[in-house]
């Protein structure tokens, strides 16, 4: 009879743990489609600014937060203390991310829900001088954001693509002492018109491929 040592080992599996190392986010209007790969070939991710992705940059250290709360619906039997059914009626899902990068055209456009064509730079000064609109409107758009761990050789890709994202929540700017001028963005997620699906989940990379038995998926065939 196995011990509980070795009941572990054949459960428990290390390299299943996974760590956000490096991570960019991308936002594109929702006429650009969201990838069907990461990957253009073995080791080479597509090039996501020729797909037309513009880059969301740097971020905080605390990173990108996928929410997905849930809320259930129960129903009670009689001479039962517990409830004898339950389903689940409703999924809110968000991202949220405290960016550092909030200067580029298309990152004041996200922000302040505003359109930017024809604002130009002052050729003489550098200055660029546009009025804030008093009601922000924010279309929805794709967000996608990529993650990976590990060296090159064990290397993990994984990713969230958002096919119906807007953004709710700007949060403050601050212009003080301490810390970089920064905005807390939250998205609000909602199904892909086409797919009916609110994210499009990626995982893959030269580690994912060594840890195959363990994923438990099967491969593909040619």
């Amino acid at each position: 009879m196995p011990d509980i040592a070795a009941i572990q080992r054949d459960a428990d599996e290390r390299r299943l743990i996974r760590k956000i190392q490096k991570a960019v986010g991308f936002v594109a209007p929702k006429s650009v489609e969201l990838p069907e790969s990461l990957f253009s070939a073995p080791g080479v991710l597509v090039d996501l600014a020729t797909l037309g992705f513009l880059p969301i940059g740097i971020v905080a250290t605390d990173g990108w937060t996928f929410g997905r709360e849930t809320e259930d619906e129960e129903i009670e039997g009689l001479g039962y203390a517990s409830a004898v059914r339950t389903d689940i009626v409703k999924v809110t899902r968000t991202v949220t991310v405290t960016t550092l990068e909030t200067g580029r055209k298309h990152m004041q456009e996200l922000i302040l829900g505003m359109d930017l064509t024809g604002v130009t730079m002052d050729k003489d000064t550098g200055e660029i001088v546009f009025d804030e609109p008093d009601l922000p409107i924010n279309e929805e758009m794709r967000l996608l954001v990529v993650g990976s761990d590990g060296p090159a050789d064990a290397l993990w890709v994984l990713g969230n693509g958002f096919g119906a994202a807007t953004l709710t929540s700007s949060g403050d700017e601050v212009w003080g002492k301490e810390g970089a001028v920064q905005r807390e963005l939250s998205f609000k997620i909602a199904p892909d018109d086409e797919t009916g699906s609110p994210t499009k989940r990626y995982v893959g990379g030269s580690g994912a491929l060594a840890a195959k038995e363990a994923l438990g998926f099967e491969l593909s065939t040619p």
